[in-house]
């Protein structure tokens, strides 16, 4: 393992850099089938480091659609990896957070640029319901401090949206370039990512705040700040760690607060990462796309990598409120289970 110090401009682009989603068909509110377990655990790597320079508008209110929900065995097995999944009828999921109530809330694609696009609800037990079913490509979604969920609607003229856990929709915006990534911020608002400057061709990242009430700024545009890719979140050491890749290299990347970055491992294509339950870090490696190529990855503060599973595009993960990871698979539209 190896480290290199850098000063507090590199440290904000890292962190800037992070907040980012995916893009994607058509579905309809899908029944969770019997759980499907999968599992065994590929021998960790050893350690590897390697240092890394890294250089307003109104609102409109959707209606939401009716919700249905079918309950789903609840599996016995408890082992560390384990996987269940439930659902197979969703259109692309993404973005997935524990949400206020208790249950897990995630964002379906539901065709790229189309209005298809969902927000589902899934229980602990497995049951889904679904909202909405006229957003334009709903991509990240996570809790805000109005105790509501907030997304992205990453179409090319993007929305910023709000669901109450009724499921009650409000849009705003309607100009955004392909908003990506959002997080509760520490001033109360809600921040996300642009892939670039609204009302212009280049690909430079914009930086976006919208309050509560749906006021919107933006800041930047103007430089390699925000860069599709990496997500981050903060470890249970006070570090932060984020999934990376530079060249050909895919690694898990720990960043201090005073800018030192190591990276380790060397992986397929890690991607959702967040800090679990049991003290470590969990991430979802995307595989090379094809079906049971992706894994859910765990990785020790100390850098110890252990993979599980055999999965279809694992895109994003979460802490539940059962004390397991939670995680979606765009490949094949189910949410998946994994026991830390």
């Amino acid at each position: 393992m190896s480290t290199r110090s850098y000063h507090q401009g590199a440290f904000t682009i890292v962190v800037l850099a992070v907040f980012c989603g995916c893009g994607g068909s058509s579905g309809s509110s899908g029944a969770p089938v019997a759980p499907i377990l999968s599992g065994g655990s590929v021998p960790s790597t050893a350690p590897s480091a390697t240092p890394t320079a890294r250089p307003s508008s109104s609102p409109s209110a959707v209606p939401s659609s009716s919700p249905s929900a079918t309950p789903s065995p609840t599996p016995t097995a408890s082992s560390v990896g384990t996987i269940t999944e439930f659902g197979s009828a969703l259109s692309e999921p993404a973005g997935i957070t524990a949400g206020p109530d208790g249950n897990l809330w995630f964002t379906e694609l539901g065709g790229g640029a189309n209005t298809t696009g969902q927000i589902g609800r899934i229980t602990t037990a497995g049951v889904v319901t679904q909202f909405g079913g006229s957003l334009s490509a709903p991509a990240e979604i996570t809790t805000g401090p109005d105790g509501n969920l907030w997304f992205t609607e990453e179409a090319l003229s993007g929305k910023i949206g709000r669901i109450t856990t009724a499921g009650v929709i409000t849009e705003f915006g309607g100009s955004l370039l392909e908003p990506q990534g959002i997080t509760a911020g520490p001033d109360g608002n809600l921040w996300f990512t642009e892939l670039s400057n609204p009302g212009t061709q280049n690909s430079s990242g914009v930086i976006g705040r919208i309050t509560t009430a749906g006021a919107i700024s933006q800041f930047g545009g103007g430089g390699s700040a925000v860069s599709a890719g990496d997500l981050i979140t903060t470890g249970p050491d006070g570090n932060l760690w984020f999934t990376g890749s530079s060249g050909s290299s895919s690694f898990i990347g720990r960043i201090t607060t005073v800018g030192v970055i190591t990276d380790f491992g060397s992986l397929t294509a890690p991607y959702g990462i967040t800090a679990g339950p049991d003290g470590n870090l969990w991430f979802t490696d995307e595989g090379n796309l094809s079906a049971g190529s992706g894994k859910i990855g765990r990785i020790t503060t100390s850098g110890a990598i252990t993979e599980f599973g055999s999965l279809s595009n694992p895109t994003q993960i979460t802490p539940g409120p059962d004390g397991n990871l939670w995680f979606t698979e765009t490949g094949n539209g189910k949410i998946g289970r994994i026991v830390p």
